[in-house]
């Protein structure tokens, strides 16, 4: 009887994530994937079925650790909610400066590729956005309730504005300059702060 194939999946998840990060979902080939792994393409078959399981997979791979960080940065009770904001916004910029490839998100990288009909993918995808946009709502809840966020400031609406500028700077982390990064960073957390 011939043994299966022994690999730790975590690590095969993580090479075909960055295989897909840089290539995009249907830039990736299966040779791609082999050469990132080591396995042969039965072994990957055996184990994900087929390329779309295998990206499915690997999708739920990142966003499981970009949950923990959401999690760790914006649901700490180690800083006041708007420092929380601003040390998120600040890791984000520091995630899109110290990549070389200037690959972006690859959340925000499959949304812009995926068709609509794709729909299992797109509605993981808007998932993962849901839940960045909650997470930003509550702390953001938090601000208006101890004052330091401005009445002005509506914060289901405000939440929705700065899930827009992740998607922003992590499209324009792809072709723009560290220091234009800054600015838009600087510019999105003005927000936070009263109006005139």
């Amino acid at each position: 009887m011939v043994r299966p194939t022994q690999f730790d999946t975590e690590q095969v998840l993580q090479g075909c994530m960055q295989a897909f990060w840089r290539r995009g979902y249907n830039g990736t080939s299966i040779r791609d994937l082999v050469e990132v792994t080591g396995l042969q393409p039965g072994s990957l078959y055996g184990t994900f079925d087929n390329k779309r399981a295998l990206f499915l997979r690997t999708l739920e791979h990142y966003f499981a650790g970009q949950e923990a960080f959401v999690r760790a940065v914006l649901h700490s009770d180690k800083a006041p909610p708007l420092q929380r904001i601003h040390n998120f916004f600040d890791e984000l910029l520091r995630q899109s400066t110290k990549d070389r490839e200037r690959k972006g998100c690859l959340l925000i990288n499959t949304l812009v590729e995926t068709p609509p009909d794709e729909i299992e993918i797109n509605r993981r995808v808007i998932r993962m956005l849901n839940f960045v946009e909650k997470s930003l709502c509550s702390v953001l809840k938090e601000a208006a309730a101890d004052g330091s966020l401005p009445p002005q400031r509506e914060p289901a609406v405000l939440a929705k504005v700065l899930v827009n500028g992740v998607f922003g700077l992590r499209v324009n982390s792809k072709m723009r300059s560290n220091r234009e990064l800054r600015q838009i960073v600087t510019g999105l957390l003005s927000l936070l702060e009263p109006p005139g």
